[in-house]
């Protein structure tokens, strides 16, 4: 029987999303074996990969609310797995920077102080968002904690695709459709986020 796209698919996404990275890296690593080239291909198609899947979870809300439509339903009632598949696709792309970091003796990350911080500082984010999406550590944390955290998480990560892939959109066009997506689901955030806050001010 074929699913509803108003269902949820649950974990099958998330196989999906790792069996993509998987297969991508295994093929990489076949191609260019353990060595620097094969390295920082793996790093870009990692962030590729979990951008994807970051634009699909991060638009669910704004889109089921301007645009409903079975699509829009199937992407929101799966949001959860979609942003879980995004976490363990950057987590992985986070190893690969740490691979080429121990490759190169640290040197791949040298002059990068600022880069290493705000880079924790994410990393922190999505780690704490990927266990609290699971319901007893999200109940452990609280509503109110879970609520802030998620959304602070998911703005911090928005701006930090927007500063990557805007500021590489600026000297190549090829990024540009990144920057555009990111740029149009931050607008449709804020826009929902405000005329949300309107209605409920003029109640």
């Amino acid at each position: 029987m074929r699913p509803r796209l108003g269902a949820q698919n649950g974990w099958r996404i998330v196989g999906l999303s790792l069996t993509i990275v998987g297969l991508c890296l295994a093929f990489i690593f076949w191609r260019s074996g353990w060595t620097d080239e094969g390295l920082s291909t793996a790093m870009r198609v990692t962030a590729r990969n979990s951008f994807v899947w970051f634009i699909a979870a991060f638009s669910a809300s704004p889109l089921a609310g301007f645009l409903p439509s079975a699509v829009t339903r199937w992407q929101l009632a799966n949001r959860r797995y979609l942003g879980v598949s995004f976490a363990l696709c950057h987590l992985i792309h986070g190893g690969t920077i740490l691979a080429q970091a121990a490759r190169t003796g640290g040197d791949s990350l040298a002059g990068r102080t600022h880069d290493v911080i705000g880079g924790s500082v994410i990393y922190g984010f999505i780690v704490f968002m990927l266990v609290t999406s699971f319901p007893a550590p999200a109940a452990w944390v609280g509503r109110r904690t879970w609520t802030t955290v998620h959304t602070m998480g998911g703005y911090l990560l928005c701006l930090s695709f927007l500063s990557s892939y805007g500021g590489r959109a600026l000297e190549n066009p090829a990024f540009l459709p990144q920057a555009l997506a990111i740029v149009l689901v931050l607008s449709l955030r804020l826009v929902r986020r405000f005329t949300n806050r309107r209605v409920v001010s003029s109640v």
